[in-house]
């Protein structure tokens, strides 16, 4: 029989062994294990708040493909939840460990009592209730088990006594277990069922104006050289949803552009067009297809997906492959014929050529203050060849997502939904790779929710650049103001716009390298200047309020 031995150490022992280099907390909570990392040279980061601390455990999750961990004590639980949500609509394995009062305290009116699983129910794939220190054997495997296979997504275990002391101080008398194939993601590749490989390559090679469609599910399984292939030999245009960003070259004449709500004309265009869509890790959610719509749905689609449940879940005329997008994706490939569709991609090239032509006029004005575009513009020119680039929600997804150009040899990380997600994930997305140039690009709206992780930034030498498209209002939140405020116009103002705040010298305070920039011709100096300063950089660009998105087209 093993010999017993300390919660706290089964929990260091176990997280290590699981490949653990950072985790991101607000104190408090596990505070023997935390003392514990400190020995076992895992980076402790500790935030200012709990929801920035789950946004940088995601973004660790998302550029490391291993399972980020934060934790919060009870009283800050559901905080923590909600960091967590994002992580949940962006299929990232979050781990998230919580404290919660002994079962003999519950139900008697306690310090901090709450039912902590019922917040996290919905948001994750494993909600654990530990009780004793004898489960931790069990349950972390799960963790780790849940959050990386199949559709990635975060777990949660609620430890008890609020800062999980109990847990920490009892005795686990099972050894320490690390399953090796569960310390990343994806941790199965299956390959699809071989009849389904020749019936969708038969569909395939009959098409006469096939798209491929790549998704989140693509970047996640890494799948952007197998994309490619497929598209080369099939001559077939690639579009992707702004999770796919960057899995093709942007500049490769089969790129056809950003597909969706928050995409380009040309690729909505070519979707719509297609007699066979080809969709590869895309949930075909409404954002993605504006709401059923890009492509009808009547249309023929072949579907990749891990999960059974997305085949055909909202496009019924359709031939699932159920797998790893990278191992299915070569498997089409070994058997679709190699084709010419010159006339197509000649139609789709010319919706491409139109879309960016329009783009174009505004990339290049030198009007002040700045069109968001001619910062996108800007930004693509200077962007290191291994740079990654985290973008937040909203029109900061939407600016970056169709005007910059990127390549395979970067990366691009957006928002699920959260505003404000950007900035700490950001400073997570550099734990994880603290080598290349992580870039965030947020608002100035955006970066007022956690602009106070400057200082986490600054304390633990994480150096990000922070581009902030600073039009002093929210600017997303205009066009269905004024329906509402239709016949107030002189009210709308004070419901979206801000004052004048030096982001600069608020970010000085804490440390950081700044700069503000009025003029376009300074934004690719600021940049490079950003990237060598050997600090947290940021950056306040000064740009056009009134500028209007991109409308990309959307069928009525």
């Amino acid at each position: 029989m093993s010999e017993k031995i300390p919660g706290y150490q089964f929990i260091a022992n176990t997280l290590k062994g699981y490949g653990l280099t950072h985790i991101f907390y607000v104190e408090a909570m596990l505070r023997m294990v935390n003392r514990q990392f400190g020995e076992m040279d895992v980076k402790r980061i500790m935030a200012h708040s709990e929801n920035a601390a789950a946004y940088m455990a995601d973004g660790y999750a998302r550029m490391s493909g291993k399972p980020g961990i934060c934790m919060s004590q009870s009283i800050g639980s559901a905080n923590l939840a909600g960091g967590i949500h994002e992580a949940w609509l962006a299929n990232s394995p979050v781990i998230a460990f919580t404290g919660k009062k002994p079962p003999t305290y519950q139900y008697r009116g306690c310090y901090q009592e709450a039912d902590h699983r019922l917040l996290y129910e919905g948001i994750t794939k494993f909600n654990a209730d530990v009780s004793e220190s004898e489960q931790l054997s069990t349950v972390l495997r799960q963790c780790y088990r849940a959050a990386v296979t199949g559709k990635p997504r975060p777990v949660h275990a609620d430890m008890s006594n609020h800062t999980g002391r109990v847990i920490e101080v009892g005795s686990v008398s099972q050894p320490v277990m690390v399953e090796e194939k569960y310390t990343q993601y994806p941790a199965f590749r299956p390959a699809a069922e071989q009849s389904d490989i020749d019936l969708a390559a038969d569909k395939i090679n009959r098409a006469q104006k096939p798209v491929l469609v790549l998704g989140r599910g693509a970047a996640i399984s890494g799948a952007g050289q197998e994309a490619c292939g497929l598209a080369k030999k099939a001559d077939i245009p690639v579009v992707t949803s702004p999770d796919g960003k960057a899995l093709m070259d942007e500049t490769d004449e089969l790129w056809s552009g950003i597909v969706g709500e928050y995409g380009m004309d040309c690729a909505n265009r070519t979707v719509m067009d297609a007699d066979l869509v080809i969709f590869v890790g895309t949930q075909t959610g409404d954002q993605t297809t504006l709401a059923w719509k890009v492509p009808a749905l009547s249309t023929e689609v072949v579907q990749i997906d891990i999960d059974p449940t997305e085949l055909g879940k909202n496009y019924p005329n359709c031939t699932g492959l159920l797998g790893d997008a990278k191992v299915v994706l070569s498997q089409l490939i070994e058997k679709v014929d190699k084709a010419d569709h010159l006339p197509w991609k000649e139609i789709v090239q010319g919706y491409v050529r139109e879309t960016l032509d329009e783009y174009e006029e505004k990339q290049n004005r030198d009007t002040l203050p700045i069109r968001p575009e001619r910062l996108c513009m800007e930004i693509s020119k200077a962007l290191p060849g291994d740079a990654v680039l985290v973008a937040d929600t909203g029109y900061s997804a939407v600016w970056s997502s169709t005007m910059l150009r990127m390549k395979p040899s970067q990366k691009y990380i957006r928002a699920a939904g959260s505003l404000g997600w950007s900035y700490p994930a950001s400073l997570g997305v550099k734990c994880a790779a603290p080598d290349r140039p992580v870039i965030c690009f947020t608002g100035d709206g955006a970066f007022y929710y956690h602009l106070n992780e400057m200082e986490t930034a600054v304390r633990n030498g994480i150096n990000t650049v922070t581009i902030i498209n600073n039009n002093m209002a929210l600017v997303q939140c205009r066009p269905d103001l004024s329906l509402v405020y239709k016949d107030q116009m002189d009210l709308i103002h004070e419901r979206y716009e801000y004052p004048d705040v030096d982001f600069c010298r608020i970010a000085e305070t804490y440390g950081c390298w700044t700069r503000q920039v009025d003029k376009p011709e300074e934004i690719g100096p600021a940049i490079r200047d950003a990237l060598a300063c050997g600090r947290p950089a940021v950056i306040d660009i000064r740009t056009e309020r009134a500028a209007e998105i991109p409308m990309a087209l959307i069928p009525r």
